[in-house]
């Protein structure tokens, strides 16, 4: 049977100055959408410290989500 979990998805990553504000969300099938970007995120992000940058292309999630 195939897991139709949706998962809320920052479209700016919080480590990179997004927010949890509503324009920021949208909402994902977590698999495979949301954990094919995080695997992604953990990947080039690995071994980063606090203060260290990256330049890294990043996918934008368009569609918003609404209380």
């Amino acid at each position: 049977m195939c897991n139709n979990k949706r998962e809320v998805h920052h479209k700016l990553p919080l480590d990179d100055g997004g927010t949890n504000d509503f324009s920021n969300l949208v909402l994902i099938k977590n698999d495979p959408y949301h954990q094919a970007l995080t695997n992604y995120q953990n990947k080039v992000t690995k071994g980063m410290k606090a203060g260290d940058s990256k330049s890294v292309t990043w996918y934008t999630m368009e569609g918003n989500i609404y209380p």
